[in-house]
C-alpha cells in the first residue's frame, strides 16, 4: 500500500536566525566545501533507545544525542558530519585551512597529534580544533552541558585525508569513508537530516545554513 512506502526525500529545515559563525575553507587544504547551521537552545544527553540499539547493533558505543545523531547518519547514509560546542569556539569565524609547524591537537580520543603543513585542519581564534575529515578536538566537544551546537558538513580530498590517516595513524569512522569518497552532493542535504534529528531529539531552534566554498562535481 502506498503508506508503506518509505520517502527517503530529506526535506529542508528553515532557519530562523542568521548563523553567527562565520565560515572559511581553503580548496589547496583539501576541503573545497564546508556546510554548517548553528542550533541554539538544544537539551543535549542520553539519546532514544532506538537509536542507541541502532548504534550498538553495529558496535558503536552511544555517547549522547548530538553525537549519535552524527554516528547515525555516517553509517546510514555514508555522510560524515561533526558537532562543535558553539561555547567552546573562540572567536565569531571557523576555517578549513593547511596547519603549520609546531601547531598540534588534542583530539576526542584523549591523544595529542602533531600537525604538519600536509595535514588539513578546522581552526578557530585559538587554533586548531579538528582534523579535516578525521576526528574533532577535546576543546570543541559536546557534551550534556551543551545548548548550542554548530554542525558541520563538509567534503574533504580522499587522498589528503589518507595521508593524515597515515600520519596519525587514525582509522575513524569518518577518515574511512573521506578517503574512500563521500557524495559531494550530500554536503548540504546530510546537514539538513542532522538538523531534522536533533530539532526532534533535543528541541532548540536552527540558523540559516552557511556553505563555504562549492562541492566538486
Amino acid at each position: 500500500l502506498p503508506e508503506q512506502i518509505k520517502d527517503p526525500t530529506i526535506q529542508p529545515v528553515a532557519g530562523t536566525f542568521a548563523n553567527p559563525v562565520a565560515i572559511q575553507v581553503d580548496e589547496a587544504a583539501g576541503c573545497p566545501a564546508f556546510a554548517g547551521r548553528l542550533i541554539r537552545g538544544v537539551r543535549n544527553g542520553p539519546s532514544p533507545d532506538w537509536l542507541q540499539r541502532r548504534l550498538l547493533a553495529v558496535g558503536l558505543r552511544p555517547i549522547n544525542a548530538l553525537v549519535d545523531v552524527t554516528n547515525l547518519i555516517s553509517y546510514d547514509r555514508a555522510r560524515p558530519l561533526h558537532v562543535y560546542d558553539a561555547a567552546k569556539l573562540t572567536g565569531a569565524t571557523i576555517c578549513a585551512r593547511l596547519g603549520q609547524e609546531g601547531e598540534s591537537l588534542e583530539a576526542l580520543d584523549g591523544k595529542t597529534y602533531e600537525i604538519n603543513p600536509d595535514i588539513c585542519v578546522i581552526a578557530d581564534a585559538s587554533g586548531v580544533i579538528g582534523l579535516g575529515g578525521v576526528m574533532g578536538g577535546l576543546s570543541t566537544g559536546c557534551s550534556e552541558t551543551t545548548t548550542d551546537v554548530l554542525v558541520e558538513s563538509a567534503w574533504f580530498d580522499p587522498i589528503r585525508t589518507a595521508q593524515t590517516g597515515r600520519a596519525t595513524g587514525i582509522n575513524s569512522d569518518a577518515q574511512y569513508r573521506f578517503a574512500r569518497g563521500v557524495d559531494p552532493h550530500s554536503v548540504v542535504p546530510g546537514l539538513e537530516l542532522a538538523t531534522k534529528l536533533i530539532l526532534e531529539l533535543c528541541g532548540g531552534e536552527a540558523s540559516e545554513i552557511v556553505v563555504a566554498g562549492t562541492p566538486p562535481a
